[in-house]
């Protein structure tokens, strides 16, 4: 199971120290909270370890994964075959969402997963605000789960507005 696999990897690169944290989000994020949509990678929002200085490198990740045998390809990591993005967390919003992800599980294996709440909000940054994006957090706004309360708080907090 590549999804599995590739999670797995997540977690000892967490365990190893070479990300402090992470956070499954984008299109696989929704598999947890809503209906699947196509996707061609998994998004993974990463904090990076504070030794990594004030300038952003992915250059650890790249390092321990290609030690591993995992081909870089573009902006991806080819991980147990899974087109793997690794995002580092560019702001408040995203830290936020890194660290209120909720712990799961798929097939056994724990993986941390941004809340719906922080996916909406994520969705409507106006950098990132596509069709497809909007598509998406109006998925979630459905989704039987959604904390209202806790979504209008965190777009207040953040400026944003659906």
């Amino acid at each position: 199971m590549p999804f599995a696999d590739a999670l797995r990897v997540l977690n000892s690169m967490k365990q190893e120290g070479v990300i402090e944290d992470y956070a499954v989000a984008g299109a696989m994020a929704l598999v947890f909270w809503t209906e699947p949509v196509p996707t061609y990678d998994l998004d993974v929002l990463v904090v990076l370890p504070s030794s990594a200085g004030p300038l952003v490198s992915l250059q650890g990740i790249y390092r321990w994964t290609s030690d591993r045998g995992y081909l870089a390809k573009d902006e991806h990591i080819l991980i147990e075959g899974l087109p793997t993005q690794f995002l580092p967390s560019p702001d408040d919003l995203a830290d936020d969402a890194i660290a209120t992800a909720e712990q799961l599980d798929y097939a056994g294996v724990p993986v941390r997963v941004v809340i719906p709440e922080y996916l909406i909000a994520l969705y409507l940054v106006p950098e990132a605000r596509t069709a497809k994006r909007r598509e998406r957090a109006a998925m979630l706004l459905e989704g039987p789960g959604l904390n209202r309360e806790r979504l209008d708080a965190i777009l207040k907090r953040h400026g944003l507005s659906l």
